[in-house]
């Protein structure tokens, strides 16, 4: 009888609890047991990251069933995504209008985002990446009539991207009719292969969708201002994450010898992608749809270190990743907060750092932080990401990231003026779930902004593992 090793069982262990987690959010759906499903799957998710991050330590390399391949970079992106997705769940808990078909939903979700992470091949990563989408769907639409619009546009830019993604991998199947991710060294396949060339591109169209990078975001503002808050806080801190790690294990594993095809179209979405967000945030007045727009601005900064192409690059995308993830998603976490008092616009903020002094110092850190200001997280995100295309003689792309670094300053500048302009209104108290999800985030920005080693080193352990180095 075959002897499971100490790092397969932890792998098999992280997979059962994930299956327990899917199988909670179910039973929750049929026997509408709230606070139960609650109890039992928000330490579940505790444990399952966890067991993730025991088996990043252990460094191995190990196929789990023929379908999922877990390796340093696989095992922290599904440790961060259960870590995230736990914080999303904790502000869903009392903020979700059928927290129990929230909960089966959610299941599948977390589900999909671990396949895309761990995926052997691009049938793998494709269905991944669909469960989220249709997941993401469904969970709006739950919250009434008034989310159709929301999530009939998600559907539809969901569909227009797996149509392109479907078509790009039909071209690669000419040449590999296996799919996997690794060993595509078909036979013709050569980096002037108009053919192959065409797959690239596509690719890039597809995941640019998911991403929403420019010019392929046209509704993704009204999807997070019309999408519930716990939702919107989901799509910009979990499921636009879960295409740049599909981005990065296509590009740097399936293509990974035709950097100098796709480098080239990264670096053009990313200078695209950061001013477009940053230059349509300057006019806003609604904070959701501003904090939309800067979500985009940092798809952009991602894209750089992706541009870069190399191990360094790599890293400093997922150290931004990591960053942007816990601003994101403590920053919704205040707006899901401050809606329920009835503010939403910038005016609406007025004074708002005077009434609750907790959620107007947590935001205007995460706001800090966003715009690459020390000694926070994003800073360090920001600093690997321009020195790493420098190093690779990017100094266009490195001074134009730095330039709209500077120019996010202004928009949360005005934000945070509103917010300290005048005292007045009556005292808020932060919601004790929020509060805690907002510590967590702060934590993690705060800690690892001011000793950024050990995210340095897990980015670094991450990077050259998806290298294969």
């Amino acid at each position: 009888m075959y002897a499971l090793s100490g790092s397969e069982e932890l792998v098999y262990a992280a997979f059962a609890v994930l299956a327990l987690i899917v199988a909670s959010g179910l039973a929750a759906a049929l026997h509408r047991k709230k606070t139960v499903v609650f109890t039992i799957n928000l330490p579940l998710m505790a444990i399952d990251t966890a067991l993730f991050l025991s088996i990043f330590a252990e460094g191995t390399r190990i196929s789990v069933l023929g379908i999922f391949n877990m390796y340093p970079f696989s095992a922290l992106f599904a440790s961060l995504f259960l870590a995230s997705g736990a914080l999303i769940y904790l502000i869903s808990y009392r903020y979700s209008d059928d927290f129990c078909n929230f909960s089966a939903l959610f299941g599948f979700m977390l589900l999909g985002v671990v396949s895309v992470a761990s995926s052997l091949s691009l049938v793998t990563t494709i269905v991944g990446v669909e469960l989220v989408s249709l997941s993401t769907v469904f969970m709006i639409v739950l919250d009434g009539k008034s989310r159709v619009e929301p999530a009939v546009k998600l559907f539809l830019l969901g569909a227009v991207a797996i149509a392109v993604l479907l078509f790009a991998v039909s071209l690669i199947f000419s040449y590999d009719p296996s799919l996997l991710l690794s060993g595509f060294n078909a036979a013709g396949a050569s980096s002037g292969n108009y053919v192959l060339t065409l797959a690239i591109i596509l690719f890039a169209v597809g995941f640019s969708f998911e991403a929403s990078l420019f010019p392929f975001n046209l509704w993704v503002p009204d999807v997070y201002q019309g999408a519930p808050t716990n939702i919107t806080a989901m799509l910009a801190g979990i499921n636009k994450k879960v295409a740049f790690v599909a981005i990065m294990t296509t590009f740097f594993i399936l293509l990974s010898k035709y950097t100098a095809t796709f480098s080239i179209i990264f670096e053009l979405l990313a200078i695209l992608t950061m001013f477009f967000g940053n230059i349509m945030a300057f006019v806003q007045r609604d904070v959701k749809r501003l904090f939309a727009y800067s979500s985009i601005s940092q798809a952009g900064y991602i894209l750089i270190g992706i541009a870069v192409a190399d191990s360094l690059g790599i890293e400093a995308s997922i150290v931004q990743i990591m960053a942007h993830m816990f601003m994101v998603i403590g920053a919704f976490s205040i707006i899901l907060w401050l809606e329920t008092k009835g503010l939403r616009s910038i005016d609406d903020y007025s004074g708002m750092g005077y009434r609750s002094r907790f959620a107007g110092i947590a935001l205007s850190i995460f706001m800090l932080s966003m715009a690459g200001v020390p000694p926070l997280l994003g800073f360090t995100g920001k600093l690997l990401l321009f020195s790493s295309a420098v190093d690779k003689g990017m100094i266009i792309l490195a001074g134009l990231g730095i330039l709209n670094s500077f120019m996010s300053i202004y928009y949360y500048g005005r934000l945070m003026g509103s917010m300290y302009t005048k005292k007045s209104g009556e005292k808020l108290f932060v919601d004790g779930y929020i509060m805690a999800a907002v510590v967590v985030c702060l934590a993690v920005i705060l800690v690892f902004g001011i000793y950024p080693g050990p995210v340095i080193h897990a980015a670094s352990a991450a990077s050259l593992s998806l290298l294969g180095i």
